[in-house]
């Protein structure tokens, strides 16, 4: 009789973990889980933005600088036509190269910047917007590059 009474005692205490275990899984998965996938998106959108910028300066620095709005137009339209820039819901509008392409400097360099907004891959709502997280994250990218020669030797 006594080893059954204990038996009763011990299943009583344990048993209210299970009851534990849903509010745990919610926080977990709400303030750890879901934040990180977005950080993570919100790193590889910003490694995709910095590509298309080297992509961009790379091929203004092989072009004479009367192209360079064009080539700033087909470089955005291609890259967001493929795989990268359709992963990441890039648009031509929402790309913006603000003063286009400079060039100057001895030696001649073309420097160009590049603005892109980048939605979050998961919407998770917050009382205040947070950028990545609920709101859209603008991600601003600048890189030089030694003009080529152009045949000026």
């Amino acid at each position: 009789m006594k080893f059954r009474s204990r038996l009763t005692k011990t299943r009583n205490t344990n048993g209210s973990a299970i009851a534990e275990t849903a509010p745990a899984l919610f926080l977990l998965f709400l303030v750890i889980l879901f934040p990180l996938i977005d950080l993570l998106y919100m790193g590889l959108a910003f490694g995709l933005v910095w590509y298309l910028n080297h992509l961009e300066v790379r091929e203004l620095a092989v072009r004479v600088p009367s192209e360079s709005s064009q080539v700033l137009t087909d470089i955005d339209a291609l890259y967001t036509s493929t795989g990268f820039g359709k992963f990441i819901g890039l648009t031509v509008p929402r790309i913006q190269h603000p003063g286009g392409a400079a060039y100057g400097g001895n030696p001649l360099t073309v420097t160009c910047t590049t603005v892109a907004t980048i939605n979050p891959f998961l919407n998770i709502p917050f009382v205040i917007p947070v950028s990545g997280l609920n709101q859209p994250a603008t991600f601003t990218v600048t890189s030089s590059r030694l003009q080529e020669e152009e045949g000026r030797n």
